[in-house]
């Protein structure tokens, strides 16, 4: 059974204050929606994240355990609880102006490096609106595409093709990447790519070339071809 018209509206106003990181006006909506449903855990993690985000860490503690109360696995209460420790373990602060802190190092963006992607087919903005920038994500690699989740597996989008294409040979060869988000918008999501560690198939070979006109993914194709003819041999084999 769907909700009544009010509610999913209701509900709306608080996915759509969230991505805006309007965090005041989502306290009242979501205060709203606790009030006639004290059970909804959606919504008791998004006024928990709402106080994380405006620096009342032990009122978003408050909720997230009252979310965990009612669906003790749940995986977006139990990963926040963690980074509330964890701060407060280390003696850090994680808001800093309504904003999550992050390491001044995390998007530091490094020619050859890193990259910023904007995802395909993201999804739904119920999903989307309790992650957070600078949260970091993994790849899930599948026989042509490569999905992007979150650290419990939950879907969040999928890698441009062309993007895929090019990712999935250097992995094969053996490079390493973190990823981590960047952007969140109402159906935009984008993350930051970086290069962790280049395997000696490629060590002549960034990951990420900078585009031009004139430059296209053939021609991404063609110098990683090369690059594995000049060292693809019997001696190499045998060293990896």
């Amino acid at each position: 059974m769907g909700y009544p018209f009010q509610f999913s509206s209701i509900y709306q106003k608080a996915i759509e204050a969230a991505l805006s990181s309007n965090w005041e006006e989502a306290l009242k909506i979501n205060r709203k929606i606790i009030k006639t449903e004290p059970q909804n855990v959606d919504a008791l993690n998004r006024q928990a994240r709402a106080y994380m985000e405006l620096g009342k860490i032990n009122l978003a503690k408050k909720y997230y355990c009252l979310a965990l109360k009612f669906d003790p696995y749940n995986p977006i209460a139990i990963k926040n609880l963690k980074i509330i420790k964890s701060f407060k373990a280390n003696g850090q602060s994680f808001i800093s102006n309504g904003h999550t802190k992050l390491s001044p190092s995390l998007f530091l963006q490094e020619p050859g490096k890193t990259k910023i992607i904007s995802l395909l087919k993201v999804a739904e903005p119920q999903k989307l609106s309790v992650i957070f920038c600078g949260m970091e994500v993994k790849m899930v690699i599948k026989i042509r595409k490569i999905n992007i989740v979150d650290m419990e597996g939950n879907y969040l989008g999928v890698l441009p093709d062309d993007i895929c294409y090019h990712l999935l040979r250097l992995i094969k060869g053996g490079n390493k990447y973190q990823l981590f988000i960047k952007s969140i918008k109402v159906n935009s999501l984008s993350v930051l790519i970086k290069e962790v560690f280049r395997s000696k198939r490629f060590k002549k070979q960034p990951s990420f070339l900078e585009y031009s006109p004139n430059f296209t993914t053939k021609d991404i194709v063609t110098v990683l071809d090369n690059n594995e003819a000049e060292e693809d041999n019997p001696e190499e084999e045998q060293d990896v």
